[in-house]
């Protein structure tokens, strides 16, 4: 008899502690976006030279696969896209932080967090 009871209050309870935990998991955090490549390691003793930068979006030019980040009142940076998906998740005025990478000679966003 004390097995049903326990069960029973088991199932009564689990619903509200899977839906704490998912309102919990859903309220938190900005939104990240990561369109790094991951690093392989060449083998050449090379690495990755990333810089953070953090702004506003001034524009965002999804036909030459560029955005450019307002860093500060007379500094912007035009950057190259490298996933189109990006275009998705942010637009003008959104502030930011981009992780970027130089590839080809191009600053290149690899990383973007949405504050």
């Amino acid at each position: 008899m004390k097995q049903v009871v326990a069960l029973i209050a088991f199932g009564i309870a689990m619903p509200f502690v899977f839906t704490a935990y998912a309102s919990a998991e859903a309220a938190t955090g900005p939104a990240v976006i990561s369109v790094a490549a991951p690093d392989t390691g060449a083998g050449d003793g090379s690495h990755r030279s990333l810089e953070t930068l953090r702004g506003v979006i001034a524009a965002v030019d999804e036909k030459n696969d560029r955005i450019t980040v307002r860093l500060s009142p007379d500094a912007t940076a035009d950057l190259k896209v490298r996933d189109g998906l990006l275009f998705n998740a942010v637009r003008y005025g959104d502030q930011v932080e981009v992780t970027v990478e130089n590839i080809g000679g191009v600053q290149t966003i690899v990383g973007l967090l949405e504050k």
